[in-house]
């Protein structure tokens, strides 16, 4: 059995020793080996290469991101989520009155709260492995650059979702490989911190999608299915949801609207987009064939949205407002949170511009800014400082408004608002348009489109605001016959005298707090003559002229008031002015802040004879006070303004400000009420359609250029001006009249719709410290004999604290030679201004002198204390009654 393994071990060995000394084996091993060796060789370099490759590549990326800073989840949070939104304004009662006017409108809106539809179709277009990526998908990178190498249509991009909203959220829009591997980086970072979720709700806020009907920008979902198909985003359909869905790529080519709005003629482009979309859905198994089929027979120009109207098209007058009041509540907002004191840096602002006012009107002929300022004990550098500081913050303030996503709630009753804008509007008893003029008189041109000239037109215009007394609400306002005639709002920014309504307001109601008069206080109707800056200053009332006057004697301080007489007004602030120089701080406390030069402090003043005028605003705001117990509560317009997370940043604040004690307000309110019960206003309260307790006053300023009238009953204020734009004449005939029925119009349509705000049924209540006595008219003290016989004996309302102790007499019985002065009595002259002392002393009767006629003389000291620049003389003998020079 060994033999046989011994010959087979034997064939093995010769085999292999013939096949190690064959020169053919041997070749082939060596071809073999060099094969091999090659291969290896080859497999090094390669491995070498990839590894230097990866090394240079790694190095390339990180030397371009090393100035990438890793950000935190905190930051990332805010950077993806700040994106413009339009601020939304509302009515009263949180009635949407419309975004915000801005180049961008956009509405941030939730995931749940959009169409699947719309989720499924940006998420087949744009990124279609939305939920398997961790933030980049490297083969969609290749496919995107192998197109777009090859110039073939991109059916969809290269970059994720996330990398879009790293891209518009974080990065710019620079194209480089620098911002490229930034934007990788970045992604894979949000992806870490956010769910898909959260990064797919910030995608769909952010991004653009062209245009609305109206012609504006678009961003956000929500917008996109507003604006272009009029419907809430989560009611979407497929083929509105596939349109959208593919704007983002070229959102202004595929916009089927105009840039000023409207559809445009060929919306093709569009259309075969959202087609393109729709075939990307039914293949990644979103929609069945039936719903592809039916989505591309949608009749789309059937369902884009018609041309809708912004705030500025129904609410012109009313969105410049809002605008305004909230950019300077976020300036002061601002300018607080920097650490600047925010009511000095705006109190500053305002007097900035009045004292260039000031300087550009010359009121102080020949001064500098600066020198105005020492005027006023303002610094001027820190005035002019604290301007521009102010002004920035407004001008930022106007930039977060338009794209913060605030909400702003007004205190604008709609109802109310709409009635009284269309009742202006539609009022028939406007005086003709006439032709406007500059302050000397020639006629303003401008040039037509023929090229020619043509003179201005100066319709009529009418501004009104309606305020509730105790909270300051602004309920209504009017602010002109139309945005089409004037873009100025003459309710709130126009200022123009205010003519006798400033009577009560700068003349009764401080003397009365003063006790320098009492409502039965006799005041004198009568010649007024004296001189100013070497003029002779001798007031009138309206109707007549210094040598045509009518003048009605001695009468009441109600009665004057009532009948608006003006003289009295000017009588009783020339004794207010003697008694102290702070008389304008009550307009000041009453929140007048247009107030320029000697406003308040000229005697013309009395009258609204004042440089620069107040606005509606001002002038009705102030008379609030009268209806809250003597305290100012500043009107406003600005409820509350929350941020898009309803977060409230902002709350009005009601502070009131003490001007008048009870008992002087109280009076004042009861003088006001007689003028509807006899007085300029009598005709109101029957033009009415309900009654109240009305307080107020009348007024005209020089040369008939406006007519105002404001009342207040226990809730509301409301005042009315009427007059021309470039200051024309009023119809003397018929302007009292238009104002009426202008201020009855307003208040019979807000009681309409809502009669217990207008009507209320409480009257004004009487404070303790006010009763009706009977005293001396001339003196405020307790009647005298001759006061009796005078018929100055008053019975009204008087001020507890000034009440009558004693007898004060201001008469002395004239005889019958005092009745016949000698003419050559120096103190008979003609030419000597009453009031002034001229050098003689007055004979003194004697204290048992009786009067032999029935008449009597002021004593001269009184006469010059309480009636100064009085011209007794002057004055036709029957107006005296029994009173003699």
């Amino acid at each position: 059995m060994h033999a046989p393994l011994k010959s087979f071990s034997d064939f093995f060995d010769r085999l292999a020793e013939k096949w190690a000394t064959s020169s053919v084996i041997q070749n082939a091993q060596s071809i073999t080996r060099m094969i091999w060796n090659s291969f290896l060789f080859t497999l090094s370099l390669l491995l070498i290469g990839s590894f230097f490759a990866a090394g240079t590549v790694s190095g390339y990326f990180a030397a371009l991101v090393r100035d990438q800073p890793v950000l935190s989840y905190e930051t990332l949070k805010q950077d993806i989520d700040n994106y413009s939104e339009s601020s939304i304004t509302y009515f009263a009662g949180k009635i949407p009155i419309g975004k915000m006017n801005s180049d961008l409108v956009q509405t941030r809106t939730r995931l749940k709260e959009t169409s699947p539809a719309l989720i499924n179709a940006v998420i087949a277009t744009e990124d279609e492995l939305f939920y398997q990526h961790k933030g980049v998908v490297p083969k969609a990178i290749l496919r995107a650059s192998t197109e777009e190498v090859l110039h073939r249509p991109q059916a969809t991009g290269g970059s994720s979702i996330t990398q879009q909203l790293v891209k518009n959220q974080i990065l710019t829009n620079e194209v480089s490989n620098e911002r490229k591997f930034k934007e990788i980086l970045l992604a894979l970072r949000v992806e870490r911190y956010f769910s898909k979720d959260e990064i797919l709700e910030s995608y769909l806020n952010m991004a653009s999608f062209g245009r609305d009907s109206s012609g504006k920008n678009i961003n956000g979902a929500a917008t996109a299915a507003e604006g272009i198909f009029g419907v809430k985003a989560n009611k979407l359909s497929i083929p509105q949801a596939a349109y959208i869905a593919g704007l983002p790529k070229n959102p202004f080519s595929y916009s089927p609207f105009q840039n000023h709005g409207g559809l445009k003629k060929d919306v093709s482009a569009g259309i075969n987009r959202a087609h393109s979309v729709l075939k990307r859905m039914y293949a990644a198994g979103y929609i069945s064939k039936d719903e592809l089929n039916q989505a591309l027979k949608y009749d789309y120009k059937k369902h884009f949205a018609k041309p809708s109207k912004n705030i500025n098209d129904d609410y012109p007058y009313l969105s410049k407002e809002i605008e305004n009041r909230s950019a300077i509540i976020l300036a002061k907002m601002m300018a607080q949170d920097q650490g600047y004191s925010s009511d000095k840096l705006y109190n500053d602002y305002l007097n900035y511009k009045n004292i260039v006012y000031e300087y550009n009107h010359e009121i102080y002929k020949g001064k500098s800014l600066q020198e105005i300022a020492k005027v006023h004990d303002y610094n001027a550098a820190t005035l002019t400082n604290h301007y521009n500081l102010f002004k920035e913050f407004m001008s930022n303030a106007a930039g977060k408004l338009e794209n913060g996503g605030y909400r702003i709630y007004t205190t604008i009753n709609k109802a109310i608002y709409d009635d009284m804008e269309s009742f202006a509007q539609n009022y028939s008893g406007y005086s003709p348009d006439q032709y406007a003029r500059d302050a000397k008189g020639k006629l303003l041109e401008v040039t037509g489109s023929d090229g020619k000239k043509v003179p201005v037109k100066d319709p009529m215009q009418v501004g009104s605001i309606l305020i509730e007394n105790k909270t300051g609400k602004i309920i209504s306002f009017v602010g002109g016959r139309g945005f089409n005639h004037s873009q100025l709002n003459y309710a709130t920014e126009v200022t123009r005298q205010n003519g006798s309504t400033m009577k009560p307001l700068l003349v009764y109601a401080p003397a009365l707090e003063l006790g320098l008069i009492q409502p039965g206080s006799i005041v004198a109707d009568l010649p007024y003559k004296r001189m100013i800056n070497g003029k002779l200053y001798a007031p009138t009332n309206y109707g007549t002229t210094s040598t045509s006057g009518a003048f009605h004697g001695f009468e009441t301080a109600r009665a004057a008031l009532a009948a608006s007489h003006n003289v009295p007004a000017i009588s009783v602030f020339t004794r207010l002015s003697a008694t102290t120089n702070t008389a304008p701080d009550y307009l000041k406390k009453m929140g007048m802040t247009s107030l320029v030069g000697s406003d308040g402090y000229n005697v013309s003043a009395a009258l609204g004879g004042i440089k620069r005028g107040v606005t509606i605003e001002e002038n009705t705001d102030a008379y609030t006070t009268f209806a809250n117990n003597g305290n100012f509560v500043d009107a406003y317009m600005i409820d509350q303004i929350t941020d898009s997370n309803g977060k409230v940043i902002y709350k009005h604040k009601t502070e009131p400000v003490n001007v008048f004690s009870q008992q002087a307000n109280y009076e004042m309110l009861d003088m006001m009420r007689d003028v509807f019960k006899y007085g300029t206003g009598r005709a109101l309260p029957g033009m009415l359609n309900f009654s109240a307790d009305w307080a107020g006053k009348t007024g005209t300023s020089q040369d008939w250029r406006d007519s105002w009238l404001v009342a207040s009953n226990p809730n509301i204020t409301m005042g009315v001006w009427n007059g021309y734009a470039h200051n024309q004449q009023l119809n003397h005939s018929r302007y009292s009249e238009q104002t009426r029925t202008l201020f009855a119009g307003f208040a019979n349509r807000a009681y309409n719709v809502d009669p217990e705000l207008m009507a209320p049924k409480d009257r004004f209540k009487q404070p303790e410290g006010v009763s009706k006595q009977i005293y001396d008219g001339l003196t405020g003290g307790k009647p005298t004999g001759y006061s009796k016989a005078a018929g100055f004996e008053v019975n009204d309302l008087m001020n507890a604290k000034y009440e009558p102790r004693d007898e004060i007499e201001a008469l002395e019985p004239l005889t019958t030679e005092q009745q016949q002065p000698d003419v050559e009595d120096p103190s008979q002259d003609p030419n000597l201004i009453p009031g002034q002392n001229d050098g003689h002393e007055a004979e003194q009767p004697q204290e048992n002198e009786q009067s032999q006629n029935g008449l009597f003389r002021i004593k001269p000291d009184f006469l010059q204390s309480h009636f100064p620049y009085t011209d007794l003389k002057a004055a036709r003998p029957e107006l005296l009654g029994k009173v003699r020079p």
